[in-house]
């Protein structure tokens, strides 16, 4: 099903749909601020395990038409946030065992993930050749999602989800990476 859902470019209906429910944060004084709760988004399971194959492949995919900055961490393998963390010490290791200064900048990047826009996010793969089921695949992954809230066990109505990628998607950092081309490079400059 998996291998059909790819390459006929369809994400699951089923998918499509998700219910945030809220809760609250524990340990807060006041509960009357927006604040002081936190949504959490649910999926199909089936949805999540397609998800989880692209999330594979599309970075597979970037490695091989060589899309990606050459110190790209993250999406790809043997490259994770705790390799990107050993690099930068050993780096200021020898930095300071020779005398030189220096300085790491951290971004705080997970505010981005609900701003992407399926038009541009597809346009992306295009204009760099992607194969055509992914980016097939991808449209429809982002095309007429809908989100319900539900509190203290009360479903609000659906309204469409126009931009951004679901809480705990595999996705979020191929499609983050793939959508800010040229950030990595911009920072180091």
């Amino acid at each position: 099903m998996t291998r059909v859902a790819i390459s006929t470019g369809s994400h699951l209906a089923l998918s499509m749909r998700a219910s945030g429910v809220v809760i609250c944060k524990p340990g807060l004084d006041d509960y009357t601020l927006l604040k002081a709760y936190r949504s959490i988004s649910l999926h199909s399971c089936m949805g999540k395990v397609v998800e989880t194959v692209v999330a594979e492949l599309l970075p597979e995919e970037t490695e091989r038409r060589g899309q990606l900055w050459n110190r790209q961490f993250g999406p790809r393998k043997a490259r994770s946030a705790i390799d990107a963390v050993a690099i930068m010490v050993d780096s200021a290791h020898a930095a300071r065992t020779n005398g030189c200064i220096t300085a790491v900048l951290v971004m705080d990047i997970k505010s981005a993930f609900p701003s992407i826009a399926k038009g541009r996010l597809v346009n992306l793969l295009k204009v760099r050749h992607m194969d055509g089921d992914l980016i097939r695949w991808t449209g429809s992954f982002r095309s007429e999602r809908t989100v319900e809230m539900i509190i203290e066990g009360n479903s609000m109505a659906r309204h469409p989800v126009e931009a951004g990628v679901s809480q705990g998607s595999p996705m979020l950092p191929i499609f983050f990476v793939i959508y800010t081309p040229g950030l990595n490079e911009w920072v180091e400059e």
